[in-house]
């Protein structure tokens, strides 16, 4: 992809990279964390099972630093944009598999189920990449079934935080020296063996436990707020 960039796109690319890779360090090492459920992790790594992170599409920008140096496969779109993101994500440590569910679903599809199978970890937003806000795609809950791999709902607020209300997700982050509210789910497993309406069904109760995970983080942010 970046080969075939013009060098003025690439020099500008490598400026709001390095830009974001310094602020968003600023952010993360200056900020407070407050973890909920990371012992759910830790029976996973204790039982040596990998698993799939879920976090809503305006988390992306804070989630990545969360995750950073752990290896985690993210889906990352192969336009202008998602090469930012892409070379913004190896910076943090992470692995990027190109592509989007629109159009190359089915490759990017099968790359991450290939990741996830040799015993790796992956980090997908199940409303993205255009939407709607807190909409679960079918992807999310394919690929955990296939994967035979539990999805762990991951959520992040701050007490302080810019939230961009022109971006589709209402993208979110962190101000520096404020706190971070950073919550891990339980892990939800997807049955093998479901029949379309099940599937459906499966669908809409993981996206009622993000909802409700997202509601239960804008509750502990109010707490340390009052």
């Amino acid at each position: 992809m970046s080969s075939n960039i013009p060098f003025k796109t690439r020099t500008k690319i490598y400026l709001i990279t390095k830009f974001f890779h310094i602020f968003i360090h600023v952010i993360g090492y200056t900020c407070k964390k407050k973890y909920i459920g990371l012992e759910h992790l830790e029976k996973l790594k204790q039982n040596q099972q990998n698993w799939i992170y879920a976090s809503w599409h305006n988390n992306v920008s804070i989630g990545a630093w969360e995750l950073r140096n752990q290896n985690v496969a993210i889906m990352v779109s192969e336009s202008i944009d998602g090469e930012m993101i892409a070379r913004a994500v190896h910076a943090l440590g992470n692995k990027t598999i190109r592509g989007s569910t629109s159009k190359s679903g089915v490759r990017v599809f099968i790359k991450m189920l290939k990741w996830i199978k040799q015993g790796n970890i992956a980090g997908i937003t199940p409303d993205g990449p255009r939407g709607p806000k807190y909409k679960l795609q079918s992807g999310a809950i394919a690929l955990a079934q296939k994967a035979k791999v539990p999805l762990i709902p991951f959520d992040i607020k701050s007490t302080n935080q810019w939230v961009f209300e022109k971006s589709w997700d209402t993208h979110k982050l962190p101000k520096p020296f404020s706190t971070m509210v950073i919550h891990y789910g339980e892990p939800f497993y997807v049955p093998q063996k479901l029949s379309e309406q099940a599937l459906l069904d499966i669908s809409n109760k993981f996206e009622k436990i993000m909802i409700n995970q997202t509601k239960i983080v804008d509750h502990e942010v109010d707490l340390l707020k009052s």
